[in-house]
């Protein structure tokens, strides 16, 4: 499995700490089955020339003390990048792998940003795909999951956080996204992980999930499909969504 948005880098962000938490992650992630990760440190407010560097200098540290413990994993890096946030889409942190295709982005949790519609539109005719980071703990999209019905016409592409998928999120979270699921709305699961114990960098649980409700084709193509072609540049896998007025068969 690939995990394209996980919050790995020291002392940056509201993750991990130190560098021996960084770690215990990567080795969580390599138990878990868990072969590359997208490192995507929080941009809250202005991605800076500073910041930037910051991003760069931890990651090229972090991969050289994977490297030293002998760990399996890939590493890539990225950044989670507020939709209120000043940034410049050619920033080498803006996309990920730095491939100038697809960004991660978030919304506030507690409602929806004015200029989502807009945002979204922009990235996309600067040839650049939108991701939307976990919507399905946006408090309007869990009232409302249409609302994600018409981002995906836009030309975003959702990523829903595994832990809500397994109900770590709440019993609301969890029940949105599985109308998500549903109507074929979901591009990618990620850990979106911040430390070992409370925000984990697992995705196994998730996966047997949705293998199982789902199907292990749509696994396959959220796990590892979709994330490897996000991580190389390439086209994903996009299912026709299936509209809210329209009944589910399963």
């Amino acid at each position: 499995m690939i995990d394209i948005h996980a919050h790995i880098l020291p002392g940056v962000d509201d993750g991990p700490v130190s560098w021996d938490q960084s770690i215990d992650l990567v080795k969580q992630a390599a138990e878990d089955g868990i072969r590359g990760i997208v490192c995507t440190s929080h941009v809250l407010d202005d991605l800076s020339q500073e910041l930037e560097d910051q991003f760069i200098s931890k990651f090229g540290e972090l991969k050289q003390r994977v490297i030293d413990c002998g760990l399996n994993v890939s590493l890539w890096l990225g950044s989670e990048i507020h939709i209120h946030s000043v940034f410049d889409i050619k920033s080498k942190i803006a996309t990920i792998n730095g491939n100038g295709k697809y960004l991660l982005i978030e919304l506030p949790l507690s409602g929806m940003a004015n200029n989502a519609g807009e945002t979204f539109f922009n990235l996309t005719v600067n040839g650049i795909t939108p991701i939307l980071a976990h919507p399905e703990r946006n408090r309007i999209i869990i009232y409302r999951p249409e609302v994600a019905f018409e981002f995906v016409n836009m030309g975003v592409l959702i990523q829903l956080n595994a832990g809500s998928i397994t109900g770590a999120f709440g019993r609301s979270v969890k029940r949105c996204s599985f109308k998500l699921l549903d109507h074929r709305l979901v591009h990618f699961v990620a850990s979106d992980c911040h430390h070992p114990k409370s925000r984990p960098l697992m995705l196994s649980k998730a996966f047997r999930v949705v293998a199982r409700r789902w199907g292990m084709e749509m696994a396959e193509i959220l796990f590892r499909k979709n994330p490897l072609k996000a991580v190389n540049g390439e086209d994903p896998i996009v299912p026709a969504p299936v509209p809210f007025d329209k009944k589910i068969i399963k």
